[in-house]
């Protein structure tokens, strides 16, 4: 540990590298060139015009209606079960 801090404060005392006064350019000229949009306005546009086409056509086409199978709420009713066995008794 003593060598770490000894290299560590060595290290402090050096002067800084010169390089870092352009960092502040460089990062935003990065985020300049990032900020460009990939894709055009008009190509936008079309995928937009084209999904709302598909999403109306969906929606309009007609679909079989479903069945819901039954739901219970712990598994499907047991032929045993008190319930079952006493629902034919009143």
């Amino acid at each position: 540990m003593e060598d770490i801090d000894s290299l560590l404060a060595r290290i402090r005392h050096l002067p800084l590298d010169p390089r870092l006064d352009a960092i502040d350019g460089a990062v935003f000229d990065g985020i300049a060139r990032r900020a460009k949009p990939q894709v055009s306005t008009t190509a936008m546009a079309i995928v937009a015009v084209v999904s709302l086409g598909i999403g109306l056509a969906g929606s309009l086409a007609p679909a079989e209606p479903e069945r819901a199978a039954t739901v219970f709420p712990l598994g499907a009713p047991g032929a045993l079960a008190p319930s079952t066995l006493l629902s034919g008794y009143e």
